[in-house]
């Protein structure tokens, strides 16, 4: 344990683990009890095409990504919202466009990128810069959900009473789309786009399952990731052998998916023994 401490690619990923596991379940909350989890998905997407328009131009890829990221789904929401278009459908079409997008312009730059990279993650990519970034997008994440917790509790509960309160629904949506996607992007070389809305919503299930209060929920959520998050980083040191190396979100997914099914198994045979007891 302690020699991996004396590796500074895997400190970066135990430190990225931390601060990824700390701000996903704040927003996973408000995005489960809104009932649109599917949008997880297609922000991801959003994230894998940012990142490959970033790399094909070469114009900061980086801001790039974010801000592709962050315009398609404001552009998403605002679609959703309309009464023309179905919501499922329109997910379906950002979900498959982007992606498709995504994988022509990266097949098309000049730079050489392994996608397996973008879509999975890598102990090896990640950075101090990458660091630096999810420090102050957690820091702003969790500064702006304190700040905006009884709006979106409220809103997560009653959007008309909401709209009654005079609460600015519409602007407290984009917030939170905003806020994902963002926290998406910067973590791309952690756990890859494909898996990191497993982070947003696996623990928040999880947790649901163990309390009904809402704000405990967050609470056992974060330390439910932090546990599975940590695990699956140090699953992945010791269980790769060069040249192979097993990315830490499919194993931090695993973890969590095995966690989810646990919990729910037993609650099942709870609430079967508690019937079987009333008659």
């Amino acid at each position: 344990m302690i020699e991996i401490l004396t590796q500074d690619f895997m400190v970066n990923a135990l430190i990225g683990a931390v601060i990824l596991s700390i701000t996903a379940p704040i927003l996973g909350m408000f995005v489960v009890s809104r009932r649109i989890s599917l949008i997880g998905d297609t922000l991801s997407h959003f994230a894998f095409a940012g990142v490959a328009i970033g790399v094909f131009t070469n114009f900061f890829p980086f801001l790039t990504a974010i801000s592709f990221s962050i315009i398609a789904s404001l552009l998403l929401l605002k679609l959703m919202q309309s009464n023309t278009l179905n919501s499922d459908a329109v997910l379906a079409v950002f979900f498959s466009s982007t992606m498709a997008i995504g994988t022509v312009l990266l097949s098309l730059s000049e730079q050489i990128i392994n996608i397996n990279e973008i879509l999975f993650g890598s102990l090896l990519w990640i950075t101090r810069t990458d660091l630096m970034y999810q420090g102050i997008v957690g820091l702003s994440i969790i500064a702006i959900a304190l700040f905006s917790y009884n709006k979106w509790l409220l809103i997560s509960i009653d959007r008309d009473l909401s709209r009654i309160n005079n609460t600015n629904v519409d602007f407290y949506d984009n917030l939170l789309l905003v806020l994902t996607s963002v926290l998406i992007v910067v973590s791309v070389r952690m756990v890859g786009v494909l898996l990191i809305s497993s982070l947003l919503i696996l623990p928040i299930l999880i947790a649901l399952q163990l309390t009904n209060n809402f704000r405990n929920t967050i609470f056992i959520a974060i330390v439910i990731s932090l546990f599975c998050s940590l695990a699956g980083v140090i699953s992945s040191y010791y269980l790769s052998t060069h040249p192979s190396i097993i990315p830490p979100g499919g194993i931090i997914v695993i973890i969590l998916s095995a966690v989810f099914t646990l919990v729910l198994l037993k609650n099942n045979i709870k609430t079967n023994n508690k019937f079987a007891s009333n008659f």
